[in-house]
């Protein structure tokens, strides 16, 4: 059968465009190189329950505690590779080049992708963002305006379900049209966020000038998740497990699109069918169709491999999976005169970024009880402090509060309690390294438990020809498909927003009479220094780059509408078009882009 569209990739760029598609009658196929998501979420939930390392992947098939990726059918970078096994491509799926540093993001090859695990942040790009080269003299500039965008965002943003309140976001400098709102109310600020609020607020963290307002100000986020009942989904409880599961389906997740998608009758879902290279006829540019390997086997180590493969027939074909595996693709599909598909500019597979992250931690004051560990990971940001003239000199910032105690930077509230268990002092809370119990033991943790708090600064990273993904000569996984290579730097640009940064935090600790308890750890992968400092960085999982889009033929990758320059039918979509990636969570804005890339789709057919 010959469909209209053939999609890859059934994550949020995925599953959306899918649903979209479908609503207006056309045949869609969707090919997923993960697993279905049919097993219930109670499955998921005891699979999370039952893991020893907890992270965004644990709920999610292929078994992340076990690292081999040459016996694996589709596997995908883990948490726990990246903790104990970056540089060991036995255990790790991506592989890097000498001098890298790691690349501390993951992500999921499943139906719902890594949008099973997102937080459901729902922040809109600010107008700079589009225009950071423009403006500042860094980065690249965006083929389109933010004014392009602001319609797609409102009808995402009904979509998915967003709960906030128009004139907090207005106050950070955002611009909504007259008469707007979002389509739920927003999710009530933490006893965190109002105790940050209550004492934080007033001049910027920094000495740096900052656009309007100029000053420091906590808001609201925008969340897809409900605040009242909205799309066949409760209302949250505030389990604060947001990533890596909401155990009641109060967040949108990419599964439930791709659900949605399925219902219109005219989308079509292969899962565990492999993507691995894009065909293109002799006598012209145009894609004639996409070959794929299928597989049965989920365990790990496989015990069995290819069960067969064959070519997916469309009109136009989108490819719409992971950043890192949209540029593997295309670079393991040869073409002509040398080149690989949709690369002419050499451009694919290069400008990775994601978010670095600075993570701050500390305790409230002795008898401030803000109870952590209650609603949603997160509820709260300081967004005011994105932009300004400042960007011509260091990246800029968002600081996300968090509501998950000490989760992130220590894993706790496990490490603390195992350290009054066993005497040690992984947490940091226990230096004397004492060993408590009964009633002591339970006064402690009610003490420091309640006091913990946490800050992370998701700083832009600026597109970077060096920083890119080519395909690994030595390594592959078990389908025989090679495996990513990945060349990964922070520049000086990124790490002078790490300096502000930690500037920043230490403000904020003063302002909050807060005791600091953030420490680097010199031996990891993500360590560096920058004048004379030393730094971790975390992954915020905003993987961006890869094909990115441009005005130019000659230096990006698609244009504004996400339809490579170098075939007319092909689009690459996702996160993967940005050429600037700001501060704000990339989610909302890329699939705005997809709807946008939509509408040029049903134009075509």
């Amino acid at each position: 059968m010959e469909y209209d569209v053939v999609i890859v990739g059934a994550g949020h760029a995925g599953a959306y465009l899918a649903y979209v598609l479908g609503v207006q009658r056309k045949r869609v196929l969707v090919l997923e190189a993960g697993a279905t998501t049919h097993r219930s979420r109670e499955d998921y939930m005891e699979n999370f329950y039952l893991s020893t390392f907890k992270a965004p992947e644990s709920p999610y098939p292929p078994d992340a505690s076990r690292l081999d990726p040459a016996h694996t059918n589709a596997p995908r970078p883990t948490t726990q590779a990246l903790v104990s096994a970056w540089d060991q491509p036995e255990r790790s799926y991506l592989t890097y080049t000498k001098d890298s540093m790691p690349f501390a993001s993951t992500y999921e090859r499943i139906v719902g992708g890594t949008g099973l695990h997102w937080m459901g942040t729902c922040l809109r790009m600010g107008e700079s963002d589009f225009a950071l080269q423009a403006r500042y003299g860094r980065g690249r500039d965006w083929p389109l305006s933010i004014d392009e965008l602001v319609p797609y965002y409102a009808r995402v943003e009904s979509f998915i379900g967003v709960a906030a309140d128009v004139a907090d976001q207005a106050s950070t400098g955002i611009f909504y049209p007259p008469g707007y709102e979002y389509p739920m109310p927003g999710i009530p600020l933490s006893i965190v966020d109002q105790f940050i609020r209550s004492r934080a607020e007033g001049l910027p963290l920094t000495d740096e000038t900052y656009a309007a307002p100029n000053a420091t100000r906590v808001t609201p986020t925008p969340a897809g998740r409900n605040s009242v009942p909205y799309d066949n989904r409760r209302v949250c409880h505030g389990n604060t497990n947001c990533t890596p599961i909401c155990p009641i389906r109060a967040k949108f997740d990419a599964a439930h699109a791709m659900n949605k998608a399925l219902a219109t009758g005219y989308v079509e879902l292969r899962a565990q069918t492999v993507v691995d290279r894009v065909q293109v006829s002799a006598d012209s540019a145009r894609v004639t169709g996409l070959h794929y390997v299928t597989y049965d086997c989920i365990d790990v180590p496989a015990t069995s491999g290819r069960t067969g493969e064959g070519v997916a027939v469309g009109t136009v074909y989108v490819l719409a999976a992971h950043a890192l595996e949209n540029a593997k693709i295309l670079l393991n599909s040869p073409w002509r005169e040398g080149l690989s598909v949709a690369n002419r500019s050499d451009q694919v597979g290069r400008n990775l970024m994601d978010h670095p992250v600075y993570l701050a931690w500390g305790l409230f004051p002795a008898g401030m009880r803000a109870y952590g560990y209650r609603g949603p990971v997160s509820t709260a940001g300081i967004e005011t402090l994105r932009d300004g003239p400042f960007r011509a000199r260091r990246a800029a910032w968002r600081i996300e509060i968090g509501n998950d105690g000490w989760q992130w930077p220590v894993t706790d509230p496990y490490a603390t309690g195992l350290d009054y268990v066993y005497g040690s002092n992984v947490g940091g809370l226990n230096p004397e390294r004492r060993i408590k119990g009964h009633a002591s033991y339970v006064r402690t943790l009610n003490d420091v438990l309640t006091r913990q708090f946490r800050m992370a600064f998701l700083i832009e990273q600026e597109a970077d020809p060096a920083n890119r993904v080519q395909l690994s000569s030595m390594h592959r996984d078990h389908l025989g498909i090679a495996r990513p290579l990945l060349t990964y730097r922070l520049s000086d640009y990124v790490r002078a927003g790490f300096a502000q940064a930690r500037v920043a935090a230490r403000e904020l600790m003063r302002r909050l009479e807060a005791i600091e308890h953030t420490k680097t750890n010199p031996s990891s992968g993500t360590a560096f220094e920058y004048q004379g400092q030393h730094y971790n960085y975390a992954g915020a999982g905003h993987v961006c780059g890869t094909h990115l889009m441009g005005r130019s033929r000659m230096d990006s990758v698609v244009d504004a509408d996400q339809c490579s320059w170098d075939h007319d039918n092909l689009y690459l979509v996702g996160c993967g078009s940005m050429p600037s990636i700001g501060s704000a969570n990339p989610t909302l804005t890329m699939l705005a882009m997809v709807g946008r890339t939509a509408d040029r789709i049903l134009a075509s057919l």
